[in-house]
């Protein structure tokens, strides 16, 4: 129970970014969260989120200019760590994750 309710705080914060930054892609959290515990999961390891091009990884904040894309990017490193740490991932989650901590590190 305790798992379930990290998850959700985790999705909320990604989320909250998401909609800070006008990006329209917190209506798939909104419907994830929304769901059944089931449907949740599936997206938490979905292509949708940690996928390639056009995923929430991908894309978000990509438009809006660098500062804006290193917000998502500290929201998807937080996320995504806390997943790793549960054991619930997608195939690319630690690859983004890793991705994301490179930019930070050299600026980009």
């Amino acid at each position: 129970m305790r798992e379930e309710i990290v998850l959700r705080q985790h999705l909320e914060q990604l989320k909250t970014v998401l909609q800070r930054v006008g990006d329209d892609h917190w209506g798939l959290i909104d419907r994830a969260l929304g769901g059944s515990e089931e449907n949740l999961r599936a997206f938490l390891i979905s292509n949708e989120l940690w996928g390639g091009a056009g995923s929430i990884a991908d894309q978000v904040g990509y438009e809006q200019g660098r500062e804006v894309k290193r917000l998502v990017e500290a929201a998807m490193i937080n996320f995504g760590e806390w997943q790793i740490e549960a054991g619930i991932v997608n195939a690319r989650t630690g690859m983004w994750v890793d991705v994301f901590h490179e930019w930070q590190r050299n600026g980009i």
